[in-house]
């Protein structure tokens, strides 16, 4: 890989993030990808109460759709918190087959979900005529703001510790 790739590659991993692992749980469509801000490969994927967490659905439709409508469901200790999502429906949003496309939405992680517990996000869109297109489920966890900025010093004191034992070995 030459230098240049390089440098798009890690422009595009540090812009859109890695996917997350989901399950297909009945799409229409081609699910490819599900990139949700925060969340590597590494489960669960932890979600902040309170916050507005963008999500990326990247899909190759096998036909075509003209309005897209979403529901999004966190499932939690049996109780099921439907989750706003911004655009909640896109009206005129044609999709055409066999073309990548993505969807971009913003989820506000509700404030009164149980804390530290694990679920699932299970996300459907629905096409103009009630199809199901698109349908993944995410494992997740539920955190504060408090435990996220910890959780993050936490990482980069490891890795900062990490660089410096490599540093000091390769000293020696």
């Amino acid at each position: 890989m030459v230098l240049s790739e390089f440098f798009f590659m890690s422009i595009y991993v540090l812009t859109y993030g890695s996917a997350v692992i989901f399950e297909d749980c009945g799409s229409a469509y081609d699910l490819r990808a599900v990139e949700i801000r925060g969340c590597g490969t590494r489960l669960p994927c932890l979600i902040t109460l309170g916050e507005m967490v963008p999500v990326v659905a990247r899909f190759q439709a096998g036909f075509t759709s003209r309005n897209l409508n979403q529901d999004v469901v966190i499932s939690i200790n049996y109780v099921n918190m439907r989750t706003q999502v911004t655009p909640e429906s896109c009206v005129q949003c044609a999709v055409s087959p066999n073309v990548d496309s993505s969807m971009t939405s913003l989820m506000m992680v509700p404030t009164i979900m149980a804390l530290n517990q694990r679920g699932y996000l299970q996300w459907r869109v629905f096409n103009e005529h009630s199809q199901q297109v698109l349908c993944y489920s995410v494992l997740v966890q539920t955190q504060n703001p408090l435990q996220k900025l910890l959780r993050r010093s936490l990482n980069y004191t490891a890795s900062s510790i990490d660089e410096s034992t490599k540093v000091q070995l390769n000293h020696r």
